[in-house]
């Protein structure tokens, strides 16, 4: 899932065109972190596919910093949940129940012109 970007690439998460790209400063607490900037028509989406069990429990949860940042999945299950305004990283968690599909997709976004944001340490478990 390269959650952490310790490959300091953002292989294989795909971004919004030219919203998005490896960060040294800041990170939560590894080497890279994810950045990305919104703009007035774009939410600097960044997601990646992923195979899971059927009619199984996870939980995705990272750290991100900035205003209005949502970490979330789609497909095999639908939910997410967002930052308001941060100082720093906030953990954030999601837990959901896969159905019978296997694929999901892993979500990360900003809010249209709210800023810059970071994410960092996404796992699924």
């Amino acid at each position: 899932m390269n959650g952490d970007f310790s490959t300091g690439s953002l292989s294989p998460w795909v971004c919004d065109s030219g919203t998005a790209q490896i960060a040294t400063s800041p990170t939560y607490d590894s080497s890279y972190a994810l950045e990305a900037t919104p703009t007035s028509s774009d939410d600097a989406q960044c997601e990646q596919t992923i195979t899971v069990a059927a009619d199984t429990s996870y939980t995705l949860s990272g750290y991100l910093d900035g205003d209005y940042v949502y970490l979330g999945v789609s497909g095999a299950a639908s939910t997410d949940t967002w930052t308001e305004s941060t100082s720093g990283y906030q953990e954030l968690s999601v837990s959901f129940t896969t159905g019978s599909s296997t694929s999901l997709t892993v979500y990360v976004h900003g809010w249209y012109d709210e800023g810059t944001y970071y994410a960092d340490d996404l796992s699924l478990t």
